[in-house]
């Protein structure tokens, strides 16, 4: 693997380079090893490759700078190991190599790539959140972007829920970005890791954000999308999950709400359309009995007007005057059921007299 390494960071050989190179049965220790009329005669490099590859040979200590990557705690592997995750294997233009900060997905586990809009409402911060935290209730590994808005809240609705999540970041690994996200990449690691195409101290440039989408949708099994405009980062990472023959499920809105037209958009080409998480497990035949029994019974203590309040209430913040207007029900009365309803953790309080819903059913 440390030729692997050297080979990935000689300055000029990019990733299709390297991939060639690959494809052509030319391993990166022969390269390593190879004379100027050698790498001469190797097929598909030009003289310019020929001499940056020459001056790296020259500059470069394998084992040293193997060394300082291994006590930096950064993991590595590339196309030439079998640890390489065989899922972006085989994906269109897959990356030569990734570093990773924890340890990488494990293939033998379902995995869901949830991602959205970063300026995203209460009610896509909610379901995104909720997403996550049901997933990892059923085992299933979560995977997104560590960016700001639903990346966030789907890795910490995961954490939440005792799962492991995966954050693919289009910098470094040892790089946080956002940085106001520190606590939270921290608690990725110790809960799953971080993962990157990009040596360590590769700076986030927003050209490489479209490029490490495919590597999310690599990682996975299917994508679910949490608001988007018609014009979303998000959507990249659809295309290329549908392009990799992922299934792509999407969130619906209302139609006047510019973070809903993405995902409308994807649901009328075809995508899923996510209105249940119980049909999502069943869909991803990993449905927890357990846990949709104890919701059923939390459903089954309801009284009538109890379930009439439940029911008008969803993962847009809901007031009490709304309530008492649509129900009928007196004010002493709704903030009994209100408080009955929170205590067995169907609904919560986001601000003063402000309910939604805690549950995605």
């Amino acid at each position: 693997m440390k030729y692997a390494y050297w080979l990935h960071n000689v300055p000029g050989i990019g990733n299709g380079k390297i991939r060639h190179l690959y494809d052509e049965a030319v391993n990166a220790e022969e390269i390593y090893h190879m004379s100027l009329p050698q790498l001469r005669k190797v097929h598909g490099i030009t003289e310019e490759d020929i001499k940056a590859i020459h001056k790296s040979q020259r500059k470069w200590d394998v084992d040293k700078e193997w060394f300082n990557l291994m006590e930096q705690g950064i993991g590595f592997v590339s196309l030439e190991q079998q640890e390489f995750p065989e899922k972006v294997r085989h994906i269109p233009n897959p990356p030569y190599a990734l570093y990773y900060v924890g340890k990488l997905p494990d293939e033998n586990r379902k995995t869901v790539a949830i991602v959205g809009a970063r300026m995203r409402s209460a009610y896509g911060s909610q379901v995104a959140t909720e997403i996550g935290k049901v997933l990892a209730q059923n085992g299933i590994q979560v995977i997104s972007g560590l960016a700001r808005g639903i990346d966030r809240d789907a890795h910490e609705g995961a954490l939440e829920g005792g799962g492991d999540t995966y954050a693919v970041l289009g910098c470094g690994v040892n790089v946080c970005y956002p940085s106001e996200n520190r606590y939270l990449y921290n608690q990725i690691i110790a809960n799953g890791g971080v993962i990157s195409e990009y040596p360590p101290g590769t700076e986030p440039m927003a050209k490489r954000f479209p490029a490490r989408n495919r590597i999310i949708a690599g990682l996975c099994n299917c994508v679910v999308v949490v608001e988007a405009k018609e014009k979303s980062g998000s959507l990249i990472t659809a295309d290329f999950a549908m392009e990799q023959g992922r299934d792509v499920y999407a969130v619906p809105g209302r139609i006047s709400d510019t973070l809903s037209q993405g995902c409308n958009r994807l649901i009328k080409q075809g995508a899923g359309a996510l209105i249940s998480m119980e049909d999502f497990l069943s869909d991803l035949e990993v449905l927890s009995e357990i846990n949709y029994t104890q919701l059923d019974f939390r459903k089954n203590l309801l009284e009538k007007d109890e379930r009439l309040v439940y029911s008008l209430t969803d993962f847009r913040p809901i007031g009490v005057a709304t309530l008492v207007e649509k129900t009928g029900i007196s004010i002493s009365r709704l903030l009994e059921i209100l408080e009955r309803l929170e205590s067995l953790g169907l609904i919560k309080e986001t601000f003063t007299n402000y309910y939604i819903r805690t549950l995605l059913n």
